[in-house]
């Protein structure tokens, strides 16, 4: 082989290798799992209170009733929570794999 021939070849085989790495670098598209949901947001409610069948008082009633009203709020707010949490991450899971 003359020096030419030496020279060029290892160069031809760089550049073939260059190309092929080229062409192998697609890029693969992302996709992105819908996020889970947070624990707090999926415990179980507590259940309201019963009136007790021996409550004959008005204070009694007045009583369970303001024990379930703060467990009605608190659900209410974990309800609205959980409505908010979902609108914003489908519209952003929306936006993300589109």
């Amino acid at each position: 082989m003359n020096k030419v021939n030496r020279t060029a070849l290892p160069l031809l085989w760089i550049i073939i290798l260059m190309l092929a790495a080229g062409c192998a670098s697609t890029t693969v598209p992302v996709t992105m799992d819908f996020p889970e949901v947070p624990e707090t947001l999926m415990q179980e409610p507590a259940r309201l209170e019963p009136l007790p069948v021996d409550a004959r008082e008005i204070t009694d009633l007045l009583e369970n009733t303001t024990v379930n009203y703060g467990k009605f709020r608190e659900l209410r707010m974990k309800y609205l929570q959980w409505q908010r949490w979902y609108n914003t991450n489908r519209r952003l899971h929306k936006e993300t794999t589109e």
